[in-house]
């Protein structure tokens, strides 16, 4: 029964499991866990509770999490955005949880102790990271939590993207970094994700998850402008019928690149294994 569960999108270990899990699976206890909030800029959600293991996904300013455990200095957490779980260091957690309003439409700004850009900042928020404006001053809005912010930098959380296909092109020249979702460092899955969230559609953050639940099929002679094309261990976004926008290893960044270039490398790391779907998706 434990088996039949993902434990990278529920919070499941031997020894201690989620209350919501119990009639489910087994474990030695359970925990109801508590709400939190993330209250750092870019936060690595790891494997395992040490900082050389490997980073499977981040965190951004603002996302919510239920806290399953915390002992050493570090957190077993679920995110409520996309569900995914794993350990985060406990400086980067607060417990008083924001009701936010707004989220960052820039690739990132940074957060300055007073409204000034001369001053050394405090941090640095990322594209969808979502925040609560309590006053403007000049050009800059605290944030609760502390800190200012560049006000054009920022929009309310129903202003959406026109095109998920528009964001991706802002990531062009990104490095590529597994586990990223971050103008910083960004994986093949993360771009999709992160785009699709700033145009108003929350998906899942894995390929293998994505290419089961994100929109519906097309065919390759259907292909157009904003679909999701998959092959194993790979996502990129249509930009027409021969060219898409991705993440890769291949170059280390986010760049434009011919299907069917993708497609020939893929089969020759996968061993003959080519598009493996092609999903549409949209906000209505």
């Amino acid at each position: 029964m434990h088996q039949t569960l993902d434990p990278r999108l529920h919070p499941i270990r031997e020894d201690l499991a989620a209350e919501y899990l119990r009639d489910k699976v087994k474990a030695s206890t359970f925990s109801k866990g508590y709400a939190a909030q993330i209250s750092a800029g870019i936060v690595p959600l790891r494997r395992r509770p040490a900082d050389e293991a490997g980073q499977d996904t981040e965190l951004l300013f603002g996302e919510k999490v239920t806290v399953y455990e915390e002992k050493n200095g570090w957190a077993w957490v679920q995110n409520a955005k996309d569900s995914y779980v794993g350990y985060i260091k406990t400086n980067s957690l607060s417990r008083e949880v924001r009701h936010t309003t707004h989220r960052v439409k820039a690739l990132r700004t940074y957060v300055y102790p007073q409204p000034d850009m001369k001053i050394p900042p405090l941090d640095m928020l990322s594209m969808e990271s979502t925040v609560l404006p309590l006053k403007e001053e000049g050009r800059y809005s605290q944030i609760q939590g502390g800190g200012w912010i560049f006000t054009d930098h920022i929009c309310s959380l129903e202003t959406k993207a026109m095109s998920h296909v528009d964001v991706a092109y802002q990531f062009l020249g990104t490095p590529y970094f597994w586990g990223g979702k971050s103008s910083v460092g960004i994986d093949c899955s993360g771009l999709v994700q992160v785009s699709l969230s700033a145009s108003g559609i929350n998906t899942h953050r894995d390929t293998y998850v994505q290419e089961t639940n994100a929109g519906f099929p097309v065919n390759s002679e259907q292909c157009s402008e904003g679909d999701l094309i998959y092959w194993p261990g790979h996502v990129a976004i249509a930009l027409d019928k021969e060219n898409a926008i991705h993440a890769t290893a291949n170059s280390m960044d986010v760049l434009i690149e011919p299907i069917a270039h993708i497609t020939e490398r893929v089969k020759i790391e996968t061993g003959g294994t080519g598009i493996t779907a092609i999903k549409r998706v949209s906000s209505t």
